[in-house]
Formats: structure tokens, C-alpha cells, sequence
């Protein structure tokens, strides 16, 4: 005998177990559906479906068989193929379904800390790059641009009449370094408040100048305001990123 002859026995009854679906009738009424493991002329072993019982009936009990044709087997066989198909399709998708999801929650997480570390961008005003609008002590806004190169805070003498800003000639001027590392002179001042975005800064040194430093421009917004945070000009985004330290 073929050595290999009971293992193909076995696979073919696991298979028959688990594909076939044979009906056994007793003359009680009951019925047991599984797979006929074997038959002689006194009894029919059968496996309950599911496997969980296997069944030795006496001839005597059963009023009728009915055996699972080749064809129900085949169909069965292509219909678990299908069923198991169509569950790999939900795995996947609801895979997809759940890297969109942790993708979106680390998104909103990473978006939640710099929120939490004052991340703040402000949109340039005017789309000029550099240009943002600054409220001044609270009265009203100005166009600054922003000069990382500029010691301080710089608004002209008409921004300041405007916003109501006293300016005593007499106090004598200060010089001021420009981005270009220029030198102007200009008049100190401490604004009470200067306020970007959400991001604001109390009691801001400052210099009243006589010149503008660009067309439609109302000063610089120099570093006694942006020391206070980490400076990013983001050109793709055309914004200015100020993260507190």
C-alpha cells in the first residue's frame, strides 16, 4: 500500500467533513447533517457539521439518507472560495478604512500640540510676503513687515498719529538697526500691546519713525515682539509661523 494513501484518506475526509453536508432522517423526526465518515450494513457513522460529534447510528433508527451529490460539493466548495474572497475585500478595506483613520487622529494630534505649544500661523496681509496686520494697544491695525533684522518694533510718526500714540519730541532718538543693518534714527516708545494672529506681547518697546519703509507699509515689526517666539516665513503657505518658546 501507497505510504501516502492514509493521508490522502484523511485530507479527503476533513474535506468531505468539511464540504459535503449529508442528511440523515431518523424515524423520530430528528435529523442529523454533517458527513457520512463510513457505512456498513448495521450502522452509518456520521460526523455532525461543525465537527463537534461524531455519530454511530444503528440502521434500525434511520428512515432515510441522502448523500451530498458532486456538484453540491463543488458549488459549496466555490461558494466558501467566494465567501472567503469577500471577506478578504472587507479585511482590506476596512484596513484602508483604518490607516484613514489613524492617519486623520495623528493629523488632529500633531495639529492639538502645536495649538498647545502656541503654534499660530497668520496669513500675509494683502497676499505680500512679510506683510501681516499688527492691532496696536488695542485701537487699531497696522500693516508691519516683518524684519527679524530689526532690533524693535518700528511704526511711522502717521500710523502713530493715527492710532492715537503719543509721541514727546523731546524725549531725544534712539538709533535703530534695520535688516539690512542700516541705522535710522526714531523715537522711543513703549506700546502697551502688540497683537499677530492670537499671538500677543505687553508692554512693547518700540521707535516712532519719520520715513516708511515700503509703499502702504506702517513700520516694521522688529524683535522686541518676535523674541518672544520661534519666526518662520512660509512661503508656500504665505504665512507667518509664530511658535511661543
Amino acid at each position: 500500500m501507497n505510504r501516502y494513501a492514509p493521508i490522502f484518506f484523511l485530507i479527503f475526509i476533513l474535506f468531505t467533513q468539511r464540504l459535503a453536508a449529508d442528511t440523515v432522517e431518523l424515524e423520530n423526526g430528528k435529523v442529523i447533517v454533517g458527513a457520512i465518515l463510513s457505512e456498513t450494513e448495521s450502522a452509518v457513522v456520521i460526523s455532525k457539521q461543525g465537527g463537534d460529534f461524531v455519530y454511530s447510528i444503528s440502521r434500525e433508527r434511520i428512515r432515510n439518507i441522502r448523500k451530498s451529490t458532486e456538484g453540491e460539493i463543488v458549488r459549496q466548495r466555490r461558494a466558501e472560495q467566494k465567501t472567503y474572497l469577500v471577506d478578504k475585500k472587507v479585511d482590506e478595506i476596512k484596513k484602508g478604512e483604518l490607516d484613514a483613520y489613524r492617519k486623520e487622529r495623528y493629523k488632529t494630534q500633531v495639529e492639538n500640540a502645536k495649538k498647545a505649544r502656541g503654534r499660530i500661523k497668520i496669513k500675509f496681509a494683502d497676499g505680500r510676503f512679510g506683510v501681516v496686520d499688527a492691532l496696536i494697544n488695542k485701537n487699531g491695525t497696522s500693516k508691519l513687515l516683518v524684519d527679524t533684522g530689526a532690533s524693535m518694533v518700528v511704526i511711522t510718526r502717521a500710523a502713530a498719529n493715527r492710532l492715537g500714540i503719543e509721541v514727546v519730541d523731546d524725549m531725544g532718538k534712539i538709533s535703530v538697526v534695520l535688516a539690512d543693518g542700516s541705522m535710522t534714527k526714531a523715537i522711543p516708545v513703549v506700546l502697551d500691546s502688540v497683537k499677530v494672529g492670537h499671538s500677543e506681547v505687553k508692554n512693547v518697546k518700540a521707535a516712532i519713525s519719520e520715513t516708511s519703509p515700503g509703499d502702504g507699509l506702517d513700520g516694521l515689526l522688529g524683535m522686541t515682539f518676535l523674541r518672544y517666539f520661534h519666526v518662520k516665513l512660509d512661503s508656500n503657505e504665505n504665512c507667518l509661523v509664530l511658535e511661543k518658546y
